[in-house]
């Protein structure tokens, strides 16, 4: 399994978004809730798609 080493991490509330490549050597970006239970990520191609996602999340954790 590939490491990737995520760069330009940003947070937007509970969640993070980040920029990595991905092991077919494309830029990708990621959007990651932090609150304990959620558990929600999702993968994009572009980063304003990852930030949306981020801004919209509304995790309910349990």
């Amino acid at each position: 399994m590939p490491r990737y080493r995520f760069r330009d991490v940003r947070r937007f509330g509970p969640v993070q978004v980040a920029t990595y490549t991905d092991r077919h050597g494309r830029e990708a970006h990621t959007a990651a809730c932090t609150a304990p239970g959620c558990g929600w990520s999702a993968d994009y191609a572009d980063r304003s798609a990852a930030e949306l996602a981020a801004t919209a999340h509304r995790c309910s954790p349990r």
